[in-house]
């Protein structure tokens, strides 16, 4: 098999294992075993190990010598580490979006926020939870600065553990999860930066104390 199949197989057995990694198909601190997938997917080992080793960069396995891969866990320390550092990211991504932004841009911003409200009238918290990442995806499309695209593209799978696992015990609070979402679009949409900025703060400040307070992350 030509390399750069080698390493799409890879990639695309990397995607398979960070979504039961974010949902908890997983769990934090239990080893992947690498036959069970091989059997699972009907592949080799060898693009396996590849993806585990994309999966350690992105910090959701850990590899250890003779002994595999395990799922790492998400610690309070890490926790407030992750959420410290998107906050300058995202009010970064508010910023240059409100800056950058097409109006083609700001219309699939606003459509995905629209699919988030009408997930929660629907209690739809899976639908909640993809149209929550599209809003995401949409604003940093919009803010145009490739650089900063990378850098939060690479903590995203760790931010969809935490969101995840949040969602799946305060369903009741997704009224309230989903208003902030309605208002930041309302910012961007207005270009207002400096509220936008506000807002994603708030968002993930208070996304950082229910984590904290719930311990969301036992391990296995």
């Amino acid at each position: 098999m030509p390399l750069e199949n080698i390493a799409n197989l890879a990639e695309q057995i990397a995607d398979h294992i960070t979504e039961k990694i974010i949902r908890l198909e997983i769990r934090p601190g239990e080893r992947i075993m690498e036959t069970r997938i091989a059997d699972e997917l009907n592949v080799s080992r060898s693009p396996i190990r590849e993806a585990l080793r994309i999966l350690e960069k992105n910090r959701l396995v850990e590899l250890i010598p003779k002994r595999g891969a395990r799922v790492t866990g998400l610690s309070a320390t890490f926790i407030v580490q992750l959420c410290d550092v998107l906050t300058a990211l995202f009010r970064l991504m508010a910023s240059q979006c409100v800056e950058n932004a097409t109006a083609g841009d700001l219309a699939t911003i606003d459509a995905a926020a629209q699919r988030s409200r009408d997930c929660v009238a629907a209690e739809d918290v899976d639908g909640y939870y993809t149209a929550l990442f599209d809003f995401a995806v949409a604003t940093l499309e919009a803010a145009h600065n490739p650089l900063l695209a990378q850098m939060i593209h690479q903590l995203l799978p760790n931010v969809r553990r935490v969101v995840y696992a949040s969602f799946s015990i305060q369903k009741e609070t997704l009224e309230k999860n989903v208003a902030v979402v309605v208002t930041g679009n309302r910012y961007l949409q207005e270009r207002n930066a400096k509220m936008a900025e506000i807002e994603v703060s708030n968002y993930i400040e208070d996304a950082k104390a229910f984590a904290l307070e719930n311990n969301i992350f036992p391990t296995a």
